[in-house]
């Protein structure tokens, strides 16, 4: 039944390395950027030895976990979307005998294969670095890590169903740069990802902790010890309901978009 749609799979993830020259920048500029925020913290705890319930050897080893993880926040699905309504493409693979919302999927799972095989092991290698220069030590116990594998599937799949909700939103506009900046925003400001979420101000934590964004750090955090396990399963429970009410939206709103889209060129 699925094997259909292998092929797709397959050139998404032997697309990553042929362009070969966007592997290497994306790998400096992760490293660049994990450099500054590496001094941006050591700068800000000079004085400090805690803060908010951090210590610097917790908050380098959360970013470098954020590493791991950031690699399932990334989805292409609605700049895929939005370039086959431009080019007039999508409506041709509605007529196709495969589903274009699972032949998105794979094409996103290979990309996310191809970009785990490359970020993984410089992430792994950027904590064994920070712990050996700052002699962080990190002990961690096995329903911990089982705990993190669970929810780094639950990530992709609500990722992806959050890119496929925006790319629905795009068949509605002609520019769709301002959507596809909003929902990285939205990703990284809520999440956690770029600040940890214990930081933010009370008013707006309260909003923060009614949306599902921050679950996508809940694994990094489960792995710090910051998450006592009642809120684990519950976390993980929350985090499943919201996956699927994103899946009944995007039904919905992708059969009443595909009845009136306009496609660009065709």
């Amino acid at each position: 039944m699925l094997k259909k749609y292998f092929p797709f799979f397959r050139a998404s993830l032997l697309n990553i390395f042929i362009y070969r020259g966007r592997i290497i920048l994306w790998v400096l500029v992760d490293i660049f950027r994990f450099v500054m925020m590496l001094f941006l913290w050591i700068s800000v705890y000079k004085n400090n030895g805690s803060l908010n319930g951090f210590g610097l050897d917790e908050i380098l080893l959360y970013f470098s976990l954020i590493g791991i993880t950031s690699v399932f926040t990334y989805s292409e699905v609605q700049y895929e979307m939005s370039y086959e309504i431009r080019k007039g493409t999508l409506s041709n693979y509605l007529v196709k005998p495969i589903k274009y919302k699972t032949r998105l999927f794979f094409e996103n799972l290979g990309s996310l294969f191809g970009s785990t095989v490359i970020v993984f092991p410089i992430s792994i290698l950027t904590m064994v670095i920070l712990m050996a220069v700052f002699d962080v030590s990190f002990t961690v116990t096995l329903p911990q890590v089982l705990f993190f594998l669970a929810y780094l599937p639950l990530i992709l799949v609500f990722v992806f169903e959050y890119g496929f909700f925006f790319g629905n939103l795009m068949v509605y506009t002609e520019n769709n740069f301002g959507l596809s900046i909003l929902m990285g925003v939205l990703m990284r400001a809520l999440s956690g990802t770029l600040i940890p979420l214990a930081f933010y101000p009370d008013f707006l934590l309260k909003v923060v902790n009614f949306l599902p964004f921050r679950y996508v750090t809940q694994p990094v955090l489960i792995m710090l010890g910051k998450v006592d396990q009642g809120q684990i399963w519950l976390g993980l429970l929350t985090f499943v309901g919201w996956i699927v009410l994103f899946k009944l939206i995007n039904y919905i709103i992708f059969k009443i978009s595909v009845k009136r889209m306009v496609i660009f060129g065709g």
